[in-house]
């Protein structure tokens, strides 16, 4: 009998907008580059809803594609990949954090001992064509967002829709090891068979589009992390998301590791530290206690 899988993989989950970027990636590349109004665009958005009873991600993605200025001159994928580039913001510290939390993990001697790997993940609403062209995108194992269908240069139809509730697919897509939409996700798998359970989960949002995929890794053993955008302040959603105890922490989005000089650890670095030793330490002590039960039977009389 094959010996079961480790488990010493860690993944980290990240909204996008709000939550590694201060910005909503739609207004800073198309609606910029199409000289859009933001409020006009959301609220005729929300029309559609409202009045037409669209769901409210699809009511975007329609405007996307059939809203005069899109009519007129549609959106290129080669085009949004090229605004993502020059025009996508981060929170402080986010494009040296992966590599920065890589060494960390690496100075971690359980995390030596066992082996341990962080894999980082990103699941949001926005656009993939827009997530492709950002400059943090290769530090994915796999990006999950919105993306449209193209015919003869036009976007025709959306062919991946990520909303608040539906995030959650994409997390067992994580925990099952099952990265591809072609894949299976519904079979049963044992727990101790899944690549990495959602105790190895460590996700982070921004908003109540993230309450879902929080509870879910909370109630599966994870832990949920909400960040914020410290130059505006902690929104009433956040400290609900806290109160409620749907994360487990909140802190500033805020990625800079300190420089060993006196300058110090972000909070949410401090979390994300502590968070990933939580997790190191677990797979360490359950290493051990395999290597023990191993070590009986072997010895057994």
């Amino acid at each position: 009998m094959n010996p079961k899988p480790l488990q010493n993989k860690i993944a980290i989950v990240y909204d996008f907008d709000g939550t590694l970027s201060p910005d909503n990636m739609q207004e800073r590349t198309i609606f910029e580059d199409y000289g859009l109004d933001k409020d006009d665009f959301w609220r005729r958005s929300q029309a559609l809803t409202r009045d037409h009873g669209y769901e409210r991600t699809l009511a975007y993605l329609k405007m996307l594609i059939s809203d005069p200025a899109f009519a007129k001159r549609p959106i290129d994928p080669v085009r949004l990949a090229a605004l993502a580039k020059d025009k996508v913001r981060y929170f402080k510290g986010v494009e040296a954090y992966f590599d920065r939390l890589e060494t960390f993990l690496k100075g971690i001697d359980e995390a030596k001992e066992c082996s341990v790997t962080i894999e980082h993940y990103v699941v949001s609403s926005g656009l993939m064509e827009i997530v492709r062209g950002c400059s943090i995108f290769p530090k994915f194992k796999k990006a999950y967002a919105c993306e449209f269908a193209y015919e003869n240069g036009r976007p025709i139809f959306p062919k991946l829709v990520i909303n608040d509730t539906n995030k959650t697919q994409f997390l067992f897509r994580i925990n099952k090891g099952k990265l591809g939409l072609d894949e299976d996700i519904n079979s049963h798998m044992p727990d101790d068979e899944r690549p990495i359970p959602f105790r190895n989960m460590i996700y982070l949002g921004d908003g109540v589009t993230d309450i879902p995929s929080m509870t879910l890794t909370q109630k599966s053993g994870g832990q949920a992390i909400a960040v914020f955008d410290e130059g505006i302040g902690v929104s009433d959603e956040v400290k609900e998301m806290v109160y409620a105890r749907r994360a487990d922490h909140f802190a500033p989005a805020d990625y800079s590791f300190g420089d060993g000089a006196g300058v110090k650890d972000s909070l949410l670095i401090k979390i994300l530290k502590t968070a990933v030793k939580k997790v190191v330490y677990d797979i360490h002590y359950r290493a051990s206690a395999r290597r023990s039960m191993d070590w009986v039977k072997k010895n057994k009389k």
